[in-house]
């Protein structure tokens, strides 16, 4: 299957996070390189955008007019109407090398949001024949529980990314970028504890890098491919690769079930990290893609914050 442009939407620098808002009817997602929110109306086929003045990462929904905006450093509450920031808290082992990334709302209402060690970037961009593992696993995957209490779900981590839940079976599937792989836990919903962790799928460095991840109500994952210009369908309980949606360009970053009936896969990619001759030969990268499947995902999670 093919992903689909739509003509009414602008480009993004760096694409990624969306966040579809059904009480709107609108889908979020953020360009981290030009500190900005964007924001698509459904209804009215409108887009707009909010400018920040840091780099925001990934988006949680809070109120109708609120978003839980995760920049690196921290977790601010953002206004859509008074367009106004405000910090609600900031882990306090985050740094210059540790970062926040993806967050996500389990169907409980807690917010779970990972961080990178940045030198695993550098690793990658610089890697030669005689270093070909990395050994800085010192981030982290967060649990925020009512009142902003925060709490470490999962350590030794290296680059936090992907991450959704199965209410049905009680299974939470979570991406470590630097892994190549999507793994699964049992998870408590009463407690939001995660345990027995197990491989689903293992992606080889040629698919690409695993990056945001949805998931429909057959339980199938959708797993955006950095550089890899496709988005994996993943059967978690047969442990396969069975379908994929290819898109135009390579920079694929996240993707999340949206539209009235929840059966559009919107999906965000980036332009930023091409060189000049890559841009010529991907002109529609960093644009917001979708497509239409005949299975949908689950309405968007709130974080209850009391």
């Amino acid at each position: 299957m093919k992903a689909v442009l739509p003509s009414e939407h602008v480009q993004s620098t760096f694409g990624e996070g969306p966040l579809w808002d059904d009480e709107n009817l609108c889908l979020f997602w953020v360009d981290n390189a030009e500190n900005k929110i964007r924001a698509y109306y459904l209804k009215a086929g409108q887009e707009t955008s909010y400018q920040l003045q840091k780099s925001p990462m990934s988006l949680v929904k809070y109120s109708k007019n609120e978003l839980i905006v995760i920049m690196k450093d921290g977790f601010y509450l953002y206004n859509l109407k008074q367009e106004t920031l405000k910090e609600v808290l900031k882990p306090t082992d985050l740094n210059d090398k540790l970062l926040l990334n993806d967050a996500k709302c389990d169907p409980q209402g807690r917010l779970w949001a990972g961080s990178v060690n940045d030198d695993f970037r550098l690793f990658k961009e610089n890697q030669d024949s005689l270093q070909t593992e990395f050994h800085g696993q010192i981030a982290r995957l967060y649990r925020v529980e009512k009142n902003f209490y925060i709490k470490v779900a999962k350590d030794k981590v290296t680059l936090s990314n992907g991450l959704d839940w199965d209410p049905v079976r009680n299974t939470m599937y979570y991406i470590d970028s630097a892994n190549q792989e999507v793994v699964q836990f049992d998870y408590d919903p009463e407690t939001g504890q995660i345990s027995n962790e197990d491989s689903v799928y293992r992606f080889e460095e040629s698919d690409g890098l695993p990056d945001g991840m949805t998931i429909d109500q057959e339980g199938m994952l959708y797993v955006a491919l950095f550089k890899g210009g496709a988005v994996a369908k993943i059967d978690p309980f047969q442990k396969e690769w069975v379908d994929s949606i290819t898109l135009p360009t390579t920079t694929v970053t996240s993707c999340t079930f949206g539209g009235e009936n929840l059966q559009t896969l919107f999906m965000t990619t980036a332009l930023e990290p091409l060189n000049d001759s890559e841009r010529k030969q991907q002109p529609t990268a960093g644009y917001l893609f979708s497509a239409e499947l005949e299975v949908g995902g689950y309405k968007t999670n709130t974080f209850r914050a009391t």
